[in-house]
């Protein structure tokens, strides 16, 4: 009798959640960026470019402490899977010597990723 593989619809993603927000952000803050300077223009009054150039400054530093935090869980996240598919395939040639060995290295490894993500969630909840 044949055996059958589980599939699993594992979702691939195409870009970093953390860098597809990213252009999000920059493409919406062009276009306001646009739209008030076209409307500077029309009505010839700068007295509202200086909150402009604060808040697209102000928006932009947010966004890259938001990327910096998306990017170390993203980080975390990969490296975590990627040892979960090593240790599937060492555990799958248990015949072979040394494996063993291999094993418990994966697995502290991913001992040690899971512990990084637990810091990660502390500090976020020190600080909020």
């Amino acid at each position: 009798m044949r055996r059958r593989r589980r599939r699993t619809n594992r979702h691939v993603r195409f870009i970093a959640m953390s860098k597809f927000l990213g252009v999000l952000i920059f493409l919406s803050l062009g276009a306001i960026i646009v739209y008030a300077m076209l409307e500077m223009h029309e009505q010839s009054n700068l007295d509202s470019l200086p909150q402009l150039i604060i808040s697209v400054f102000a928006i932009g530093s947010v966004y890259v402490g938001f990327y910096l935090t998306m990017a170390k869980w993203e980080h975390i996240e990969q490296e975590k899977t990627l040892r979960e598919k090593e240790l599937v395939k060492l555990k799958s040639k248990l015949g072979q010597c040394n494996t063993e060995e291999d094993i418990s290295k994966l697995e502290e490894e991913i001992n040690e990723l899971e512990e990084k993500e637990k810091e990660l969630e502390n500090t976020e909840i020190q600080e909020n």
